[in-house]
């Protein structure tokens, strides 16, 4: 029904998923070059880890050859093959992955091929007998290292908000706007365009307006000012920085008591190298509270205190490291969209988030963003999201899109422009 209220839009199907076929995108680029890279990174941490523990011997050497087997077939462009490891939501994979016509790795949607290898890396190390621990995280000393790396930066964001009582609409737009650039730090892409954290961390978010290429950032400061007391919801995407500015936008909302309580959503298993799991969280809060700097510290005090009194929640859910783009959640896991539901409104951080969102479709790019959900709408939502593929909806000025295109074409893909897009 929905794929026919979008053809009579479009006078035609909706555009298609993403994928190695088209060979002119940032997606190609990735499938042949960055995940390839991922593989051997792991590979190798696991190989070296093996021989510096003769008791990991075994196991290192059954994952390397797993892995090594995996990144071949990748670069050979075979069939994607079906999980086979128990667990909970194999069924839901298997009914994704079952389903792939066609169903090799550069003409399956893209989505699912990039969430299927970070799938395919945990329970390689699911099914050994030493790195199948709960808390093992092969991506984790990356997480950490970006945490130290990001103090100064978190510490300058900190001064600011602990010199904030009376909550107004400059601050919550400001902190908006903090969660929205921290979105930048991502892990799996810095090393791919060679940046550092120093070059996507700036205090001074004001000054990239001109690079919101969406900006729905007025409407959702007025509909946040209209629910005093509600529950909002953070889909949340990296760990460290980003995590920080995010924690910070709730405590703004908090302060200003516009939220009662808020969310938290993390994955339950390591995800595109940075995102927040329920370790990282904890990590993050316990550093904080020990840290050198007295605002960085009072804040993760109080934060942790938040997680007692429950003004903060976290949760889990298996969809959120699924391959399925969010149309799919109310079939998929309706319990996950009644959730939703009950949030006066949800902020989806990310790239993933946002392909995710758009069902990762080449859609033109100013297709309405509703349009673009393809009936996905629990509540209120709304995408912070700095651009870091080609999945893009919502954007009315195609030529100053064109432009940048034409200028650095680099810049659409590692976070330098963003959006800011709400369904209401």
């Amino acid at each position: 029904m929905l794929d026919k209220v979008i053809s009579t839009i479009f006078g035609h199907p909706p555009p298609p998923e993403l994928c190695g076929r088209f060979t002119e995108t940032f997606c190609y680029q990735s499938i042949k070059d960055r995940h390839p890279v991922t593989l051997t990174k792991v590979i190798d941490q696991i190989y070296k880890a093996g021989a510096n523990d003769p008791e990991l011997s075994d196991d290192s050497k059954v994952v390397t050859g797993v892995l090594s087997r995996l990144k071949n077939r990748l670069q050979t462009d075979k069939e994607v093959e079906v999980l086979t490891l128990q667990s909970r939501d194999l069924t839901m994979w298997n009914d994704c992955l079952g389903a792939l016509d066609p169903s090799t790795w550069f003409s399956a949607p893209w989505l699912i091929v990039e969430c299927y290898l970070y799938r395919a890396i945990h329970d390689a190390l699911q099914a050994t007998t030493h790195f199948k621990h709960p808390e093992f995280d092969i991506f984790r000393a990356e997480k950490c290292e970006g945490l130290v790396k990001s103090m100064r930066s978190m510490s300058e964001i900190g001064d600011v908000l602990e010199k904030i009582s009376d909550v107004n609409s400059l601050h919550i737009e400001m902190f908006l706007k903090f969660s929205l650039w921290g979105n930048k730090t991502d892990l799996s892409l810095l090393k791919h365009f060679n940046l550092e954290l120093s070059d996507v961390q700036n205090t001074n978010v004001s000054k990239n307006d001109d690079k919101i290429l969406t900006d729905h950032l007025p409407r959702v400061i007025e509909f946040i000012k209209s629910i005093p007391c509600g529950q909002v919801d953070i889909v949340l995407d990296n760990a460290g920085y980003e995590l920080f500015s995010d924690l910070c936008l709730a405590e703004i909302l908090l302060r200003g008591k516009m939220a009662r309580r808020v969310k938290f959503h993390m994955k339950s298993i390591p995800w595109f190298v940075s995102d927040v799991t329920a370790y990282d969280m904890n990590f993050m809060l316990a550093e904080l509270s020990k840290a050198k700097q007295e605002a960085l510290r009072q804040l993760g005090l109080a934060w942790s205190e938040r997680l007692k009194d429950g003004t903060f929640i976290t949760t889990q859910h298996d969809f959120w490291t699924s391959p399925y783009g969010f149309k799919e959640m109310q079939r998929v896991s309706d319990d996950l969209y009644q959730e939703m539901s009950t949030a006066d409104i949800v902020i989806f951080k990310g790239d993933l988030n946002y392909r995710k969102l758009v069902n990762d479709r080449r859609w033109p790019h100013d297709t309405e963003f509703t349009v673009a959900l393809e009936g996905f709408n629990p509540t209120k939502i709304v995408t912070l999201r700095t651009i870091k593929c080609d999945s893009l909806a919502g954007c009315t000025d195609i030529n100053k899109i064109q432009d940048i295109i034409d200028t650095d074409k680099d810049s659409m893909f590692n976070g330098s422009y963003a959006v800011v897009s709400c369904n209401f």
